[in-house]
């Protein structure tokens, strides 16, 4: 009775099982479970809750590997976001940083690098748009192995001068100096968020820049005022300011450079005392995240259209144009062709006056004073052209304005050609380009005045010819019918 009993209630256990085993599932843990009581109550039922275990360990580790993976890559932005921001255009380079008191008022000491080989005269770094009422910072030899730092401002695009009052006020911190054919200048400024030109934000998202620098043999001067020559080249570009940030409010540049120290004072004077030798990063443009250069490097596509224009106007053509008169003698080519000139004229004025407005040129100095005025004046030329000619050819004889028309085409002219140089000067071209430009306006110059001399030398024959033919003709008017046969 007892095993019978056992029997039964072994049955029985068997039959609630199997029900429990093919009763509906309503969750992963029940069908796990389905499939393992199956398979322990009906053999012929294969077991898939290893698989199903494995499955969601699996997915578990992935899961974990994956919050790892983001957590790191957060510490690593929060890491790298603590970093000085570079931008390198050329062989040069730049870094800046903004302690984080300063980021989070907007004001307060602003820390910058700059570092260059010695094959440049000077390096500059300026905040702004363009180079009139810049803050720049000039960095160029001292003489005695270190680094002098200038800062300085400009008017309109003339030289930048050392303030008088106002200057930024910069320190050279330690890593200051030139070793290894490098110049290097660790420098905090205190004032950099604003300037008598215009103001700056510590945690803007966007801030100007311009660069700029002279190749050459090194100045070797602690003067802060010395003076430098045209830049050969420059650069624009853009700083997200609030990818500089770092957390001490001292030298962040004192990793990236070995010795060297220096002070200045409220005018930025001072040297560093020791060498230094700074990281920079190559590359014709270069720069990480939070840097976006905006163009230079060279110089302008429509200054170059400018330059080239202007030269061929008044050094090829308005010159030839005025020798094709006396001596074809044909008004009409001559007509036409001081036309396309004077049209040209015009396109190279108009590409000068965009650069001129849109880089703070403009009425700012010498060159595009006089140029406008020459320009300005030429623009009545072709009305003096057409009286001189309605004049000459009623009298057939030069009048008042037929001498003006000449007389003020050539003197313009030649103002053109002079104005042309000192634009060579301004734009700082290489020296090579000014002589040739001096050589071909003289050797035209002189084609046009020996042009001048032939045409009087032939205008009295010429005259004779026509006396001569004139009274021919009268003279034969008084010959009888009978003796002309």
């Amino acid at each position: 009775m007892r095993r019978g009993g056992t029997d039964g209630q072994s049955s029985r256990n068997f039959r609630h099982a199997r029900n429990a085993c093919h009763s509906r599932p309503k969750s992963f843990l029940q069908k796990a479970t389905r499939r393992h009581c199956m398979s322990a109550v009906e053999p012929h039922c294969v077991s898939k809750a290893p698989t199903l275990v494995l499955v969601s360990r699996g997915f578990l580790v992935i899961m974990k590997a994956f919050t790892a993976t983001a957590l790191a890559g957060a510490l690593y932005a929060a890491t790298a976001s603590a970093n000085p921001i570079e931008a390198c255009p050329n062989d040069i380079c730049f870094k800046v940083a903004v302690p984080q008191s300063a980021s989070s008022s907007g004001s307060g000491n602003l820390y910058f690098q700059m570092t260059a080989p010695t094959s440049y005269q000077w390096v500059s770094l300026g905040s702004g748009t363009s180079m009139s009422n810049s803050n720049m910072f000039l960095m160029y030899a001292d003489g005695s192995g270190n680094v002098t730092i200038s800062p300085r401002t400009a008017r309109g695009h003339n030289m930048p001068t050392v303030p008088s009052s106002g200057a930024a006020d910069l320190t050279l911190l330690a890593g200051s100096g030139i070793a290894d054919g490098k110049m290097t200048a660790n420098v905090r400024c205190s004032n950099c968020a604003s300037w008598s030109g215009g103001s700056m934000s510590l945690n803007s998202a966007s801030t100007s820049w311009i660069a700029a620098w002279k190749a050459g043999s090194a100045i070797n001067s602690a003067s802060v005022s010395q003076s430098i020559q045209q830049h050969d080249e420059h650069s624009s570009f853009s700083l997200d300011l609030s990818q500089a940030t770092v957390q001490s409010d001292s030298n962040p540049f004192a990793g990236s450079s070995n010795g060297g120290s220096g002070t200045g004072n409220g005018n930025g004077n001072g040297s560093g005392t020791g060498s230094g030798n700074g990281n920079s990063g190559g590359g014709s443009t270069s720069g990480g995240s939070g840097v976006v250069f905006n163009g230079g490097g060279g110089k302008s596509a429509i200054l170059l259209a400018h330059g080239v224009i202007m030269s061929i106007v008044f050094v090829a053509l308005y010159p030839l144009g005025a020798i094709l008169m006396p001596l074809v003698g044909k008004w009409m080519a001559h007509a036409v062709w001081q036309s396309v000139a004077f049209g040209l004229m015009w396109a190279g004025f108009g590409t000068g006056y965009a650069y001129a407005r849109d880089n703070g040129y403009l009425f700012a100095q010498t060159h595009t004073l006089l140029g406008t005025v020459v320009v300005a004046l030429l623009a009545t030329q072709p009305f003096l052209g057409y009286a001189h000619h309605a004049y000459y050819k009623k009298f057939q004889s030069r009048g008042v304005i037929s001498h003006v028309h000449i007389w003020y085409g050539r003197a313009l002219t030649v103002i053109g050609i002079i104005n042309g140089g000192l634009g060579l000067e301004l734009s700082g071209i290489a020296t090579r380009y000014v002589i040739a430009y001096s050589v071909v306006s003289a050797v035209l110059c002189l084609l046009w005045i020996g042009a001048a001399v032939m045409a009087a030398i032939r205008k009295p024959s010429r005259r004779i010819k026509h006396e001569d033919s004139h009274a021919s003709s009268e003279s034969m008017q008084r010959i009888p019918y009978r003796q002309k046969k």
